[in-house]
């Protein structure tokens, strides 16, 4: 997991596997990130698999950052691994959660 930030937005990317252990590391720095008015890409362009706590994270730093009015997206690509796709298709947040692929 890598943190950049530049000019009013942020962009944090996550490369391989992310489970509850890296999800909490992840929590910190969403959280982090929001509560100083930051605007949030999550890049999953070369994330193998996102278990479920992951995801979770995920939502509620959506939810915190809309009701501060800033952007969260995820950026997703040709190397997003198939389980990460399919837990967001099936989960339904590929509909809720802005996703630029």
């Amino acid at each position: 997991m890598s943190v950049s930030v530049e000019r009013d937005r942020a962009f944090i990317v996550l490369s391989g596997e992310h489970e509850a252990y890296s999800a909490d590391k992840l929590a910190r720095n969403l959280t982090s990130l929001i509560a100083e008015g930051v605007s949030v890409t999550v890049d999953l362009r070369h994330a193998a698999f996102v278990d479920s706590t992951v995801v979770g994270v995920l939502i509620g730093a959506h939810r915190r950052a809309a009701a501060d009015d800033l952007d969260f997206v995820l950026l997703l690509g040709p190397e997003t691994g198939w389980p990460v796709r399919r837990l967001l298709e099936v989960t339904g947040l590929d509909a809720e959660l802005d996703i630029v692929d």
